[in-house]
């Protein structure tokens, strides 16, 4: 579980203590009986650890308090259950975490989904769900987007362990590479992986802030489960800056065997030009990248 996960569940299960006390003080304010029937359980224990009772005795008496403290709620007005523990989520008790081994809750893997979106750059419109085939001008291109939609799901469905950890889609602009780029983060996070989809522009951008600021931000680019760097190829090309910065992430992610999606509208020759042999080389190695071209009318122009 995530230190941001763990924070959350710490603050909900604090936040929810708070409300039960508010409830207890007020039973007690309005009826004194409550005070005494909250100390009689530990009375009844201390009586059953010094053999004063029998152990069915204890179960009874026990039970005979939550009946009276419900009876007590109800005549108020009250449900019966009014001041029993409170959980947000009853299943894991506000801990994030059911079974054994402990695996995280449902309610846990909602909550870093929630997470992982609002800090991204992922929107909830471009989606595999949402891919619409009537968007392409001729059957080509309408034949090349379902392939290429079939392809993603397929790329998805691999994670966190592709065969070939990256993926390179070239295109020029208005194809649907960013559609897609998207439509893959989307899926990878309802797949509960920790995602970081940014642009190349704000990636080097991100690393110069960091340079005048002397702060460590290259780690989230290389240590990320998944990213998703959109793009490629407008970013400033500031000298002894993005090449070696753009060498770093692809090298250090492909050592981990990290996967990493690439998108850009430079072909094999501007990446070569762009980036030099020593980058370009590792963006095309087809050992390590599957290779995705997009070709036809730009979908931006269309009239729709």
């Amino acid at each position: 579980m995530t230190n941001e996960l763990q924070r959350y569940y710490s603050e909900l299960r604090e936040k929810n203590r708070r409300l039960l006390e508010k409830r207890i003080a007020e039973c007690e304010q309005k009826n004194p009986r409550f005070r005494s029937l909250a100390n009689e359980p530990g009375l009844v224990f201390k009586q059953l650890a010094a053999g004063k009772l029998t152990p069915a005795a204890a179960k009874s008496r026990i039970g005979a308090i939550g009946a009276e403290r419900r009876n007590l709620l109800i005549s108020m007005g009250l449900p019966g259950n009014y001041l029993d523990a409170i959980y947000t989520c009853p299943r894991c008790q506000d801990t994030g975490e059911v079974g054994e081994p402990r695996r995280l809750c449902a309610c846990a893997l909602k909550k870093q989904q929630e997470q992982l979106l609002s800090g991204s750059r992922i929107n909830d419109r471009e989606t595999f769900a949402n891919f619409n085939e009537a968007i392409y001008p001729n059957d080509e291109q309408k034949k090349q987007g379902l392939a290429m939609k079939r392809f993603c799901e397929r790329y998805v469905a691999s994670l966190p362990s592709p065969e070939k950890p990256n993926l390179l889609i070239v295109g020029q602009s208005g194809l649907g590479k960013s559609f897609f780029g998207n439509a893959i983060a989307r899926a990878a996070i309802e797949k509960g992986i920790p995602t970081l989809k940014t642009t190349a522009y704000q990636c080097i951008q991100t690393i110069l802030d960091g340079i005048e600021t002397r702060a460590d931000a290259i780690t989230p680019y290389l240590s990320s489960d998944f990213l998703i760097l959109d793009d490629l190829g407008t970013e400033a090309m500031v000298p002894n800056v993005t090449v070696e910065t753009v060498f770093r992430i692809l090298n250090e992610r492909t050592a981990a065997n990290l996967p990493t999606v690439l998108i850009t509208n430079l072909d094999r020759e501007g990446l070569f030009e762009r980036y030099g042999e020593r980058v370009a080389s590792r963006m095309i190695d087809g050992a390590l990248t599957a290779i995705v071209l997009l070709r036809g009318d730009n979908l931006r122009t269309r009239v729709r």
